[in-house]
Formats: C-alpha cells, sequence, structure tokens
C-alpha cells in the first residue's frame, strides 16, 4: 500500500475551491450576480487542465433471491485526500442509486480506466432504470469481500467509506483506502471539463469529435446526444452545420461499418424537434440524460413515420437536401 499510493498522484489531481457570493464592482457600486454558466467558465481556468476518469463500483448480496444488487458511476471527481492514512474522495450529483446503494454497503471500488476504455466511461455514464443490470455485458468479477472489480482496469482501489456529506446538488463520500494494485501500464482515460456539461456529455463529444467513439455507441440516441450539447452550447443556427459536418466525418472514418448514408431530411428533422423540445421545456436541463428523460417520444423510431412517408424519405431529393413532410405538417412553432 505504501509504494503504491503515492502513483495514485498520477490519476488524481487536486481540486481547486472557489468561493462563489456576489461580487461588488467598486468601479460602478454595482452587484456582479453570480451565474452557473459563469461558475463553471472561471472554474475551467483555475482547475488542472486534466482529470482521470474513473468508475465507482459496489454491490449489496441479496439473501432472499441468491443474487447481487450491483451499481456503478462514472466519475470525473476523484480526488486524493490524505496518504497518511490513505483517504480519497468522489462526488455524485443527487438524486442517485448508487448513492443508496452505498448507505447501506458502506464499502465501494474504484477503478481507473485507461484511454482505451472510454466504452466504459460511456456506459456507466448512461441513465440506468432500476431493473436492468449495468454490468450484464461487462467484464467483471465480485472477490470474496463483495466488492465488484471490472476487469483489464489501469488501477483498483478497494474503500471502506467513511463519511458522505450533501454539497450543494451533488453528494461527496469519503474513503478509506484498504486495497489497490496498479493493474498494468497504461496512460489513464483524461478529461478536460471545457463546458458546462455533465461528465458524460462531455467524455461522449471527447471522444466523438477525436472520432474515438466505438462505432456500437453510434446510435439513435447518440445522433441525439450529439445534436442536443452543440444546440445547447451553440445555438440552433451554428449547431446545425456542426452537427451535419461532424456526422459526415464520423461516418466517413466508419464507411466499412455505416448500413445508411448520411440523411439531410432525417438530421435536420430531428435538430428541429429537439429545438422545440427545449423551447418548451419549463426546467434547465443540465445533462441530456435529464432531456431525454422529459422527452422520451424522440427516442420512438417510428416517429419519423408519422410526418414522413417510406417513398419520401427513401427518394434521393431527401437524402441531399431538406424536405418538409409529405404526411402531416412539423409542429406551427417550428414550421
Amino acid at each position: 500500500m505504501s509504494n503504491f499510493f503515492p502513483k495514485l498522484k498520477v490519476f488524481c489531481r487536486n481540486m481547486t475551491v472557489v468561493r462563489c457570493k456576489i461580487l461588488t464592482n467598486k468601479m460602478t457600486g454595482k452587484n456582479m450576480l453570480f451565474s452557473s454558466s459563469g461558475f463553471f467558465k472561471t472554474l475551467s481556468t483555475l482547475q488542472p487542465p486534466e482529470k482521470a476518469v474513473v468508475i465507482v463500483t459496489t454491490a449489496e448480496y441479496n439473501k432472499v433471491t441468491g443474487s447481487w444488487y450491483k451499481r456503478g458511476a462514472t466519475c470525473g471527481s476523484f480526488t486524493s485526500i490524505s496518504s497518511n492514512p490513505p483517504i480519497v474522495s468522489f462526488s455524485i450529483q443527487m438524486p442517485s442509486r448508487l448513492h443508496n446503494l452505498l448507505l447501506r454497503t458502506k464499502k465501494f471500488a474504484i477503478q481507473v480506466l485507461s484511454e482505451q476504455q472510454v466504452h466504459y466511461s460511456l456506459h456507466f455514464s448512461k441513465h440506468c432504470e432500476e431493473d436492468i443490470d449495468q454490468f450484464a455485458n461487462i467484464p467483471h468479477h465480485i472477490d470474496s469481500h463483495g466488492n465488484v472489480l471490472l476487469t483489464d482496469m489501469v488501477a483498483l482501489l478497494v474503500c471502506k467509506a467513511q463519511a458522505a456529506h450533501l454539497v450543494g446538488d451533488h453528494y461527496l463520500w469519503l474513503g478509506n483506502v484498504e486495497m489497490a494494485w496498479h493493474c498494468k501500464n497504461a496512460e489513464p482515460l483524461l478529461y478536460w471539463r471545457r463546458t458546462y456539461r455533465s461528465l458524460g456529455d462531455e467524455l461522449f463529444l471527447k471522444a466523438f469529435e477525436e472520432l474515438t467513439l466505438p462505432y456500437e455507441y453510434w446510435d439513435h440516441e447518440a445522433h441525439l446526444r450529439l445534436a442536443w450539447n452543440y444546440i445547447k452550447e451553440y445555438g440552433k443556427e451554428a449547431a446545425t452545420p456542426l452537427v451535419k459536418s461532424g456526422i459526415q466525418k464520423f461516418n466517413e472514418v466508419n464507411k466499412d461499418k455505416v448500413k445508411r448514408d448520411y440523411h439531410e431530411t432525417v438530421t435536420i428533422f430531428y435538430i428541429e424537434l429537439i429545438c422545440l423540445a427545449m423551447n418548451e421545456s419549463k426546467v434547465a436541463q443540465l445533462s441530456f440524460d435529464d432531456f431525454l428523460l422529459s422527452n422520451k417520444h424522440l427516442l420512438d423510431r417510428n416517429l419519423l413515420f408519422e410526418y414522413y412517408s417510406p417513398d419520401m424519405l427513401s427518394s434521393q431529393q431527401a437524402r441531399i437536401r431538406f424536405v418538409s413532410p409529405d404526411k402531416k405538417p412539423l409542429p406551427s412553432s417550428m414550421s
């Protein structure tokens, strides 16, 4: 343990604490009001540029069913607090099923990902219903102490929970490191929080823009995630060409796997529907998962055919430029 823990600094980045309050502009005497977007922009200039991405896991055995209830979450706030005794921390946004389970298990494992394991970070950052096994297709095992350990990690830490605190909209967990392994020599997966995005959205866009996103994750939901993030950050007019060129570039790199070529009408149709849903929302969604929970209709693959006939969509004209629906008009606020 004593030999390993200093190496933990490779994967941890000390967090800069910023005290936020209403400031007085001495030149004008006016109040400078706090804004969340301004806070994240300021914080990004103060924090170290890159942070390690980890997955936090825990599990509880159900004696009645004879099965394990396991939960995991991607986390970008993992930090080394103390080296003697070894204590680490991480935070997760509320509400959280992982947090509720941690309150019962009082233990967790930290999995440090490699650069080649972005798919794990994306998997565990997505919303998962209570009855879905997050680990169904993820190589892992449960050790003799009931810890969920993923396979082929850069490093693993097994921790006993020390304390949990509600801080703003996050739960801050502290844990005593009981066991630690540096499993393989590989560069850890890092990210730089550039904007006011959730960790899952940030990791997704980073992988997409660098063309390292595994193709199996390039599904309908991923297309929606791409458009939502760009629209939220840049606005519809500026985001539209970014979405179009991004899809075309990604498809070109994966042309041996792509089953359908780029389709202009389909792309613009979903950009319009996403904008409509964002404009009608009375609550500012902080992540794409929040947005999707409120707009599940966008996941319905038959939604497109409520507006377009198959013949219209399969036409060459619809593929190369946007054409209006031939079955029913778009909502009035979009037309």
